[in-house]
């Protein structure tokens, strides 16, 4: 073989081999991979964008995406403001902690308690189904339960749990986790990373059509 035919040959290899070994880029689609809100609605103020996580801490899926979304905020752009939001659907236990997340979190301790409740749940198999059992593990973990109890039946959590419904119901929320970025475009369903890069992928159609408006 001619030393240029065999040089022509080794490179088409190195290029097959490097088109094997890069990462396919996912082309996102409207109606497959994400939705668009009709009317949308206010998001993130200014230049920042809004990005709304809609979870239940006994769903598995929402277990399971956790630490890709723990992993999303750690390189999180300035520009992204991420919220929970617990559903809200039509059953005690799903309502029980979804109020008790915001009780939590108006006692400061939410965010400390937030991978102890998916664990107790998914690992343990404790479903914290009712008061008696969401309480029993609360202590164990050393939040005043008085307090706790009042925070529940604060205006605030009232307040907070009757919003995540609205919120629900406005960006039809009919499983979990779901994700609806700047009131404009929503999306679930995806595993993973995969889950999370198309949060990105919208977070970008955002702020390109921002910038655009502002042409």
């Amino acid at each position: 073989m001619k030393k240029h035919t065999l040089i022509r040959v080794l490179s088409l290899f190195a290029l097959l081999f490097l088109a094997l070994e890069a990462p396919a880029q996912t082309k996102f689609e409207e109606e497959v991979h994400y939705f668009s809100i009709i009317p949308a609605q206010p998001g993130g103020e200014g230049e920042k964008v809004q990005v709304l996580e809609f979870f239940w801490y006994a769903c598995p899926h929402c277990y399971n995406l956790e630490p890709h979304i723990n992993k999303w905020l750690e390189k999180k752009p300035d520009n992204v403001e991420f919220v929970r939001i617990p559903a809200m659907f039509k059953r005690a236990d799903v309502v029980l902690h979804a109020k008790t997340f915001y009780a939590l979190t108006l006692m400061g301790v939410e965010d400390e308690l937030n991978a102890a409740l998916f664990d107790e749940i998914h690992v343990r198999k404790n479903k914290l189904a009712d008061s008696a059992q969401m309480e029993a593990f609360l202590a164990q973990k050393g939040v005043d339960i008085d307090a706790y109890r009042k925070a529940m039946k604060s205006f605030a959590v009232q307040t907070q749990s009757r919003r995540a419904e609205v919120l629900a119901s406005r960006f039809d929320i009919r499983g979990v986790p779901a994700f609806v970025v700047d009131g404009k475009y929503r999306t679930s369903g995806l595993e993973g990373d995969l889950q999370m890069q198309a949060i990105d992928y919208l977070v970008d159609k955002v702020v390109t059509e921002k910038s655009l408006k502002k042409q």
